[in-house]
């Protein structure tokens, strides 16, 4: 029988899921990513203040209910999330870092040195701005690639923003990731900017970020 692929509204349940496609998302094709730089732990470490974050009352881009999750079958398999920076109450990212970091228990003094590793990085960090659909943490875990999973999930966020009546979208990557770029031009953005920064570069071994754009339907 035939796959059935459904997109639904991320739920609690989803959150070690949605945490294992942040962390993946944020690595894209590098060895590793913000999080890893920033943090300085092992991987189990990181995926458990992901998690924590996507549940946090610190509702961020991270939050669960920014997530569109695909399902195969019932099994999760893909996920990205949209939002509209202007959205009420929603917090920086760094503000449901500092509070997950805190509530598992971390070193409250490395804090400050996590939060000053992100800061490096904000150099080439896309800038967001209110009314522009912001999309997100795209993910398909690797059993399920090359299934149209992300197709599907492009095709829904992208809905989404077009129902809160907002005229434009906008999705990153890092440069060098040329296949990243290619599925997002077949979805219709075309690249808008591109922020380099040697410090950035050092950090992460990419020479910065492309910011990409186009209209909703």
């Amino acid at each position: 029988m035939p796959a059935k692929v459904s997109v639904v509204r991320a739920t609690p349940d989803h959150s070690p899921f949605l945490a294992r496609a942040i962390l993946a998302a944020s690595r894209s094709h590098l060895e590793f990513g913000p999080f890893d730089v920033a943090l300085g732990l092992d991987d189990a470490e990181i995926l458990d203040i992901l998690e924590w974050m996507t549940l946090s009352d610190l509702v961020c881009n991270c939050h669960f209910t920014k997530f569109l999750v695909a399902e195969v079958d019932g099994t999760p398999a893909g996920a990205l999330a949209g939002f509209d920076p202007a959205e009420p109450d929603l917090f920086p990212l760094g503000a449901a870092l500092s509070d997950a970091h805190g509530g598992l228990g971390h070193d409250e003094d490395e804090l400050v040195n996590v939060m000053s590793r992100i800061e490096a990085l904000h150099r080439c960090f896309p800038e967001t701005r209110p009314g522009v659909w912001v999309i997100e943490w795209v993910a398909v875990d690797g059993a399920y690639r090359r299934r149209g999973i992300g197709g599907h999930l492009m095709q829904a966020i992208l809905a989404a923003g077009a129902r809160r009546t907002l005229k434009k979208a906008q999705i990153s990557t890092y440069i060098g990731n040329c296949a990243a770029v290619a599925t997002y031009e077949r979805a219709g953005f075309r690249i808008e900017r591109e922020r380099r920064d040697p410090a950035f570069a050092a950090i992460l071994q990419a020479p910065g970020m492309i910011t990409m754009t186009r209209g909703l339907p």
